[in-house]
């Protein structure tokens, strides 16, 4: 019996050579989402990070009904 996860990995790995050999790849831009992240962990860590309660009870709420 053939193996699908040979096939599936040689795709895979020529897949990651081809990226490799392309010229003018831009660096990864950091998002937004990521800033926010580090924020929080900022503030976390500096004891400042405070929660919204009622934002929080409510996201709560929605996800139970």
């Amino acid at each position: 019996m053939v193996s699908n996860v040979g096939a599936g990995s040689s795709a895979y790995l020529q897949n990651m050579q081809d990226t490799k050999d392309k010229k003018g790849i831009e660096p990864v831009k950091k998002s937004k989402e990521l800033d926010k992240v580090d924020a929080i962990k900022e503030q976390i860590s500096n004891g400042t990070y405070k929660l919204d309660m009622d934002k929080t009870a409510k996201s709560i709420l929605e996800d139970i009904i």
